[in-house]
């Protein structure tokens, strides 16, 4: 057959056909403008919620930076200014406390000096707002409503300019009385509990800034992913002394992993976009099989049909991409607002939602939809030049390889509807995989959005609904200490409205006498591992004078040992720790295993000092230095809830309370973990805090609310979550049109076939019923695909972001009201297609249609 140069007919065919067939290129252009539509949308509304994840990190975390260091030599600072992937470094010194005011005994605030750097650009993002200046004189300080409340001064309404004294504590324990004088007030996220201080005021606090006690080191990179070989070896580089250590931030240290996660949510929505337009296309020129070959009679060659498939193809391209972008515009920058404030979420609450732009995501949307219209045509397009004009004459589709079929048994309508799904395995994999698809991209995406609530997130770390503390157990004087958490005081606690289970906490100061088996070798690593002064230096004294170097004996619960028993590295006996034989101790961040110390003995001895070891007026205690007791060490824990009110040298031993009690009637309970009956129950908080603000000793209490830390994710998140509700709902609704434009190509391509079973006696209702079982197989057929395959992908995906740790779960009533949702498309859809299809003519015209 000749070619023949028609190519300004093959342009007006291509334009008249789209015209004449108007419902099928409505048809293709909606798939079209869904994918670009999709892709936009993903884009857009996925950079604002990177964007607000990442704001939500740095006013957890106080500031903008990639990776800190506590303490740095004069080598080590020369290496970082040397290094070229180092962008800025900034320093943050502690400078002693507050430890009290005229207004409050139990102030304890701590001091910190901050370079310009620090100040000027790490901490900036993390601050809505400041009034004065910077400290730069040595009485002046910076502060915040909160460290003034903690000083007992929020009924004085101190601003700047005003001053105040306090009892401050040096670098090496010495106590003074400091007037302060407020030269500015911030606002803002991070720990607020603080007074910032001038450099001359730090110059005269006792610290160095190499020193691990005092400085920590911020530095922020020029890179913006570090693999986990690159950060191992930048610490390497280092040098880092036993004491010091560097950490990288969450979006340094899990940068690539979470890009990862995000590249394989992208991932998947391009597939849903090429499984869409695919489909769509494959079933156009499935039926118009014996419309292309009849073009060939008339002298088309093969490759002019593929020019008229291409020039349909680009039409419809066009027509679709720039719907899908306008749409996308409209549901990213306008709906979605729309939607989040109709569901509650008030800009008071979250801020306002701004949705980011970037010109990227107009070009980037552009080039892969029209990629995945370009790869998604090629197969139909060879279909349409395979076909010969007597294939074409006489086409019918033709499914499967077996031309004989067995009587099959059960009810007909159901083998009928399981052979319909059968018989084109591939239309019937692709709508299912289109359906599973865009089902699994949600189901990824609430799983996370769920993980990153602030609910979750601080339950990922905070056990209890509060954690009630006793203040006066942090004063270095022991006679200062009371007894604020009594019996009374618990029984009130657990006898409130709401409240589940009350779990004190004890602790007994002691002594842990020197011995060359364990108590010197834990020393030995404690010194190298915290202290400046060689081990050497003080063993004598610590040998005569173990007062001198108090730790404290800590009592726990039954309910608290069950808690410790799951996160401890070895198996605890329960029976020996709750009988008082066996302990556990704090790990305090040294090097130790349990195969370090398990099996070892650890003396105690009762504190037999009241007041200051070592200063004038403190009385030494005669009948408490024969009082010693010693535990079997089963185990080490870092859980810092299991720790007593002040660090100590030796271990602090924790032990069951009923052993603290037979030990020693010196002993407090120095916190108590209050649990709710409903977790997060305002109500019942609410009680409690009355409880505590009646007491007599109401300023000696502190707390730590799992309200209130939900609060604070829930401020510093803005309104990330509900960007993330704007992307599950955008999935959700676009897997929905989906499948919609999906079947009706594929029930239209069926229609004269339908029509022939109307032709030998089948009833609407029989079809109706058919349709609806078909529908029940191919939701049934994506269910199952969701709950397997794109579940284990939700669950890499989701590990490969999990920073936190936070156990996988799926959340269940967004995943139910989607399953009853698809179940019911994948019902009704079908019939309210054949409705449709039943209106363009008799069943005879309907038999004789070629589309």
């Amino acid at each position: 057959m000749l070619a023949n140069n028609n190519q300004s007919i093959i342009r007006r065919m291509a334009k008249r056909s789209l015209v004449s067939n108007k419902r099928r290129t409505i048809i293709m252009a909606l798939a079209v403008a869904l994918s670009a539509f999709m892709l936009f949308s993903v884009f857009t509304v996925g950079i604002t919620y990177f964007k607000m994840y990442r704001l939500q990190n740095i006013r957890l975390s106080g500031g903008d930076f990639d990776a800190i260091m506590y303490g740095m030599t004069k080598e080590q600072k020369e290496k970082c200014e040397d290094n070229p992937d180092i962008d800025k470094i900034g320093i943050a010194a502690v400078a002693g406390s507050v430890l009290s005011t005229d207004y409050d005994n139990t102030a304890n605030v701590g001091c910190v000096w901050l370079d310009e750097v620090y100040w000027n650009d790490i901490m900036t993002p993390a601050r809505e707002w400041v009034k004065g200046s910077y400290p730069q004189e040595e009485n002046e300080i910076m502060v915040t409503k909160e460290a003034l409340e903690s000083c007992g001064f929020e009924e004085l309404g101190l601003g700047i300019g005003d001053t105040f004294r306090a009892l401050w504590q040096d670098a090496q324990g010495n106590q003074s009385q400091r007037e302060f004088k407020i030269s500015g007030i911030w606002e803002g996220y991070g720990t607020k509990n603080v007074f910032y201080v001038s450099r001359a005021f730090y110059d005269q606090c006792g610290y160095e800034l190499s020193e691990v006690a005092s400085d920590r080191y911020f530095m922020t990179f020029h890179k913006d992913f570090w693999t986990q070989e690159e950060q191992d070896a930048f610490i390497d580089s280092m040098d880092l002394e036993k004491q010091q250590s560097l950490f990288f931030s969450v979006e340094a240290g899990y940068s690539i992993p979470i890009v990862l996660g995000l590249a394989g949510i992208a991932l998947v929505t391009c597939l849903c976009a090429y499984l869409l337009i695919y489909n769509i296309l494959y079933l156009s020129v499935a039926g118009n099989v014996r419309y292309y070959g009849l073009l060939q009679t008339i002298g088309m060659t093969g490759r002019q049909i593929g020019t008229l498939m291409r020039r349909q193809t680009v039409i419809i391209g066009g027509i679709g991409i720039s719907a899908g972008l306008i749409l996308g515009t409209g549901v990213s920058f306008f709906l979605i607002p729309s939607i989040v404030r109709f569901l509650g979420v008030r800009a008071e609450e979250a801020g306002p939602i701004e949705i980011t732009f970037h010109p990227a995501v107009f070009a980037l949307t552009i080039f892969l939809t029209a990629l995945t219209v370009w790869i998604g045509s090629m197969k139909p397009a060879r279909l349409a030049v395979s076909v010969s004009p007597m294939e074409a004459a006489g086409y019918r589709p033709v499914y499967g390889g077996k031309s004989v079929r067995k009587t099959g048994k059960g009810k007909l309508l159901w083998r009928m509807a399981l052979q319909q799904f059968t018989k084109d395995k591939k239309k019937s994999a692709v709508i299912i995989l289109s359906l599973a698809a865009g089902f699994s991209v949600f189901l990824c995406l609430v799983t996370l959005i769920q993980s990153q609530g602030p609910r979750t997130y601080v339950s990922n770390f905070m056990d209890q609904d509060m954690e009630i503390e006793n203040d006066t157990m942090s004063r270095a004087d022991n006679r200062q200490w009371k007894n604020i958490l009594d019996e009374d005081f618990l029984k009130q606690l657990s006898d409130t409205e709401g409240v589940d289970r009350v779990s004190p906490v004890l602790a007994a100061q002691i002594t842990v006498p020197w011995e060359p088996d364990f108590a010197d070798m834990w020393m030995q690593e404690f010194y190298a591992t915290w202290m400046y002064v060689p081990y050497e230096d003080e063993i004598k004294e610590y040998k005569e004078h173990p007062e001198n170097f108090g730790s404290f004996l800590v009592g726990i619960t039954e309910s608290d040992f069950d808690y410790l028993a799951e996160i401890v590295d070895t198996e605890l006996d329960k029976e020996g720790f709750m009988a008082g034989k066996t302990c556990v101790l704090y790990r305090d961040s040294l090097e130790f295993t349990d195969a370090d110390v398990r099996g070892k003995t650890v003396t105690c001895g009762e504190y037999p000092v009241e007041g200051l070891a070592g200063e004038p007026d403190a009385v030494l205690k005669p009948e408490a230095l024969s009082n010693t007791r010693s535990f079997e060490i089963a185990g080490l824990t870092d859980e810092r809830y299991f720790t007593g009110p002040m660090s100590g040298y030796p271990p602090m031993v924790i032990v069951s309370d009923r052993a603290v009690r037979e030990f020693t009637d010196q002993c407090y309970v120095s916190k108590a973990a209050v649990q709710y009956t409903e977790s997060y129950d305002e109500e019942t908080e609410s009680a409690v805090l009355s409880l505590m603000d009646e007491s007599p000793d109401a300023r000696d209490f502190s707390y730590t609310s799992k309200i209130d830390e939900a609060k604070n994710v829930k401020k510093a998140q803005g309104n990330m979550m509900e960007v993330g509700i704007g992307v599950a709902a955008i999935l959700a609704l676009i897997g929905i049109l989906n499948y919609i434009n999906t079947v009706i190509g594929s029930i239209q391509s069926r229609g004269r076939e339908l029509a022939s079973l109307e032709s030998i006696g089948m009833t609407e209702r029989q079809i109706r019923r058919m349709l609806v079982l078909e529908g029940l197989l191919t939701a049934a057929g994506s269910l199952l695909l969701v709950g397997t395959l794109g579940l284990a992908v939700t669950y890499g995906i989701y590990q490969s972001m999990n920073y936190m740790g936070a156990e996988f779960y799926v959340p269940f009533w967004p995943v139910a009201v989607m399953t009853v949702l698809m179940i019911l498309i994948c019902v009704l859809i079908p019939l309210a297609v054949r409705r449709v299809l039943v209106r363009d003519g008799s069943i005879v015209e309907r038999i004789r249609a070629v589309e």
